[in-house]
């Protein structure tokens, strides 16, 4: 069932491209969740094949028995992928039940993979059980999947738990869920359970959490504190099961320094799932999303996708001391466009966000109007300039702007990624021997930068000189 839902799901889009619809497979990842591979300002570098000129698009070319195809065929593929689903559940319920430790262990993790309401319910109800065995899986499997403050309480009740085990798994259960109000119940069982071992993880999970972010439970609750306060906002937008919003939660947000200036904000967690409606406000496109706002709710900035620590404490320090929200900088540089710091924000926000169409006007603003790169954006913003054209099929303009950029700002900071990008339009324009020039260019001048292997096996497809 699962391989011919997929050949369905690859023959629905191999069959939307025909209407212009751009909607292609990503080998990179989820749609939601999967960071870009950069080159710059946080703007991809996959190649995709640009519309052709001229194209029909929409129902110009979808007849009426191809548009009512395409339309069965998403639905059937919903039906089938849900019936998938709903068996899977089952069948991992029924191994729950299993003799074997390993396998109920492994049942209980794939179900929190899978989460939503069934699963939910399961917890809960298992939480109510006899069985002290079946009440530590229900602590363990609940909180990664809800964020409702009643399971919370629910799970908080079993450090009361008669079986030991099921108290030391609460430990654990509330120590990883991220949730401060849990330090002053764990610190009381810290102190008074019976079990050293309970103790022992009580104390543990203490410390954890107090290493931690303190999150607010909703984002109104925060701009309302953020107000109070005098305050920024940090809105960390995730969603459940993605691989890197984990890695960033178990990684970047247990670095020092990260908690140090996160301090300096009031967080709140969005989970673009269940808060759908936010995160349509803010028109977040994937997760993980970190919105910066100011107490009325402004975008001041935002980090998309998986980061390094550097550039997550750049963001945050901007956005902390940032006095001119996106709103603001989009409305001044619609209003001037020889405002070069406000056309800046602007093209930077919409290439982080990938939006590289709506960036290409304010980038043009910039170099229009600071041909002495006296803000210093105007480097930049032919780079993102060249790429941006590049990606979206244009590649002669792409040459002449990477070209220009190369030669008037020869000690450019991504010039490596700039000569990638100059050498691949160059020979989309059939110019294979400037083309090779600037790859070589490439390896010879930038040996260690990530571009070397890319442009190397290019290089290779290319040949040797004739």
């Amino acid at each position: 069932m699962l391989s011919l839902s997929k050949h369905l799901f690859w023959c629905v889009c191999e069959a939307l491209p025909l209407c212009g619809s751009g909607l292609r497979r990503d080998p990179q990842g989820d749609r939601l969740g999967a960071p870009n591979k950069t080159v710059a300002a946080g703007f991809s570098l996959r190649w995709e094949r640009a519309p052709i000129k001229g194209a029909a698009t929409g129902d110009a070319v979808l007849s009426g028995a191809l548009r009512k195809w395409v339309v069965c065929a998403v639905c059937l593929l919903m039906a089938l992928v849900s019936i998938g689903r709903a068996d899977r559940i089952d069948d991992l319920i029924q191994q729950i039940g299993s003799t074997n430790d390993e396998e109920r262990a492994e049942a209980v993790e794939k179900l929190t993979q899978v989460g939503g309401a069934r699963v939910e319910k399961q917890f809960r109800q298992m939480l109510e059980s006899k069985n002290p065995e079946q009440r530590q899986m229900a602590v363990v499997g609940l909180l990664p999947v809800s964020d409702a403050d009643e399971d919370l309480e629910r799970v908080r009740s079993r450090l009361k738990d008669e079986d030991p085990t099921v108290r030391w798994s609460a430990s654990l259960a509330l120590g990883q869920s991220g949730r401060t109000e849990a330090i002053p119940w764990l610190q009381e069982a810290a102190k008074s359970d019976e079990s050293d071992t309970v103790k022992e993880a009580a104390t543990d999970a203490v410390a954890k959490l107090e290493l931690s972010i303190h999150w607010v439970r909703t984002l109104p609750e925060a701009l309302k504190q953020a107000r109070e306060l005098n305050k920024p906002v940090l809105a960390y937008c995730y969603s459940r099961g993605s691989e890197y919003c984990q890695k960033m939660e178990e990684g970047l947000f247990t670095d020092r320094a990260v908690l140090d200036e996160a301090e300096k904000f009031v967080c709140a967690r969005v989970n673009v799932v269940a808060g759908a409606d936010e995160a349509r406000k803010f028109d977040v496109r994937g997760a993980p999303t970190i919105l910066l706002l100011d107490g009325a709710g402004n975008e001041m900035a935002r980090v998309t996708g998986l980061v390094d620590k550097t550039t997550l404490l750049a963001k945050l320090s901007e956005g902390r001391r940032s006095k001119l929200t996106f709103l603001q900088a989009r409305r001044l540089a619609l209003k001037d466009p020889a405002n070069v710091q406000a056309n800046w924000k602007v093209a930077e926000t919409y290439l982080e966000e990938a939006r590289e169409d709506l960036a290409e006007q304010p980038l043009r603003n910039v170099i229009e109007h600071d041909g002495e790169n006296r803000y210093g954006y105007t480097d930049n913003a032919m780079f993102a300039l060249g790429f941006v054209l590049g990606k979206r099929g244009r590649y002669a303009q792409a040459v002449y702007c990477l070209t220009h950029l190369i030669e008037r700002w020869p000690g450019f900071k991504d010039k490596d990624k700039a000569l990638y990008c100059l050498g691949l339009d160059q020979l989309a324009l059939g110019q294979k021997e400037p083309g090779r020039a600037a790859l070589e260019e490439l390896v010879r001048e930038f040996p260690g930068s990530a571009m070397v292997k890319p442009a190397q096996q290019a290089l290779d497809k290319l040949g040797s000189k004739p």
